[in-house]
């Protein structure tokens, strides 16, 4: 495979994780119908970590079922993705944004900073500084990432065999 083809490195990981995307949860409603929800996410400490606002159905969908599937992926050309099998769990909350523990300051700060600017931070810190809300860690027991590129062997070669999940890093 060339250098723009097959899965990402660790640290290709670590810095496509760290870009302003949106992560797509998957989840199970109690009608055992997946339900899927985007979301700001941090990566931080080889977990996930994402917040869900007080009344979130999702947050109820995951204290009754842990699985939860995640895909991190771009729309530009190169189709970079991250593929997860994960469990998630509520760690804090609901709290409001004050009243959070050191960790949730730092993931909100950093969520903040990723995907605003200084000045829309600063409004919507104060806006929702007293709506209570969810920190949740998404915990990967597998992860699958891909550059982007041509079809692997698998999809067209009779001999070919599937390559093993990523494990997690």
């Amino acid at each position: 495979m060339t250098q723009t083809e097959g899965p990402l490195n660790a640290d290709e990981l670590d810095k496509f994780l760290a870009e302003p995307l949106l992560l797509k949860l998957a989840c199970v409603r109690p009608d055992n119908w997946p339900y899927v929800i985007p979301l700001w996410f941090a990566w931080y400490e080889r977990k996930l970590y994402v917040v869900g606002r007080q009344r979130a159905v999702w947050v109820d969908y995951i204290r009754r079922e842990p699985r939860v599937g995640v895909l991190i992926d771009e729309e530009a050309r190169r189709h970079r993705r991250v593929q997860m099998t994960a469990t998630a769990a509520v760690v804090e909350g609901p709290v409001a944004r004050a009243q959070g523990s050191e960790r949730w300051h730092a993931l909100d700060r950093l969520l903040v900073a990723r995907y605003m600017s200084d000045e829309e931070g600063r409004a919507y810190r104060l806006e929702t500084a007293d709506r209570p809300r969810f920190l949740v860690e998404i915990t990967p027991m597998q992860i699958t990432t891909w550059r982007g590129g041509g079809w692997h062997p698998r999809y067209y070669a009779r001999d070919a065999a599937a390559p093993p999940p990523t494990s997690v890093v």
